[in-house]
């Protein structure tokens, strides 16, 4: 009788504990954050990605009631970033700014990681890669191009930020799938001056580092690798529309280090998806060229794995593994 007595009593003792600490694991989610948020951005001050992440931090830091203070950690093609976030204690205060680069790092083998080895929490935007060309070029369409660059005996130079970069994944897989064979020239951070200059005939890069030229009408925009057309150059066609549906884009997001509690994840999901909708990051994403694009925690992981198979399959076409 004594033990059945004791044991009822141990079993109510239990639930009692367990009632109260479900109750303060519900204040602690509630109270999240009760601290500075830190921010790794993977590229340098005043690149697009810095642009973009610094924007989406402060806006998604009004939501949150706490500072989204950033910092650039760059390196190993964004390896050096995403690998200190990866380390980072699981508690929602050291956050990342995602990039397509996360898949490329990691897929060539600059780190030893596997996508699956952080967590995905939203996507802000998507950065097209455009395909560029002087104002003066002979080539109006991006059909005209690819036809120039099938000629052999005089083959069409593209510059870009070098081989594994996302923009010359991009060329070069819209190149094999035209079928065409161009010369493809890693001119690094001088893509702007190498087409100006003539040492290439196209460039593959990101719209912000080109639009002031757009707008001046030095340079024209062929096509561009995004999911949709993009509203501060809505006449330039996306590599779907022109026959080419490739389906990776360069994307930018949060992601956190495995094991970031689901209740912080959904915290910031809500923080970030009203930072999409920031006035003022819908007008810098229309003034340098990038998209707002809004995937929410439901769906981003999957989105990450699909895009993680898609430039897996182009890295192994292009045998640059």
């Amino acid at each position: 009788m004594f033990r059945k007595q004791l044991t009822c009593s141990i079993a109510a003792a239990s639930l009692s504990v367990a009632m109260v600490l479900s109750g303060s694991s519900a204040l602690a989610d509630d109270h999240y954050p009760e601290k500075p948020i830190e921010m790794t951005i993977t590229f340098g001050a005043g690149g697009s990605a810095d642009i973009s992440g610094r924007l989406a931090a402060e806006a998604a830091s009004q939501v949150l009631g706490q500072p989204i203070s950033v910092v650039n950690r760059t390196g190993g093609g964004g390896a050096i970033g995403f690998e200190h976030v990866r380390v980072q204690e699981p508690d929602g205060y050291n956050i990342g700014w995602l990039s397509a680069s996360i898949l490329t790092t990691t897929l060539l083998g600059s780190l030893p990681q596997q996508w699956d080895d952080w967590e995905y929490v939203t996507n802000i935007t998507v950065e097209p890669a455009a395909i560029v060309v002087r104002n003066d070029s002979p080539w109006q369409t991006m059909e005209e191009f690819l036809a120039a660059a099938d000629n052999t005996s005089n083959r069409i130079r593209i510059g870009h930020a070098g081989v594994g970069s996302f923009t010359y994944t991009a060329a070069a897989a819209l190149a094999n799938e035209a079928g065409v064979e161009p010369v493809f020239v890693p001119v690094g951070k001088r893509r702007i001056p190498s087409l100006l200059g003539g040492e290439v005939e196209a460039i593959s890069v990101h719209p912000p580092e080109a639009m002031s030229l757009l707008r001046a009408g030095e340079v024209r925009f062929l096509g561009v690798l995004a999911p949709e057309r993009n509203a501060a150059f809505p006449d330039v066609p996306t590599f779907a529309e022109l026959g080419y549906d490739l389906g990776f884009y360069q994307f930018r997001g949060v992601f956190v280090p495995k094991g970031t509690p689901q209740h912080v994840k959904e915290k910031l999901d809500d923080a970030f998806r009203e930072a999409s909708k920031s006035e003022e990051l819908l007008s810098v994403a229309e003034e340098k060229g990038f998209g707002v694009f809004y995937i929410g925690l439901d769906e981003y992981t999957d989105f990450v794995e699909e895009q993680n198979q898609l430039l897996d399959e182009a890295i192994e076409a292009l045998g640059i593994r």
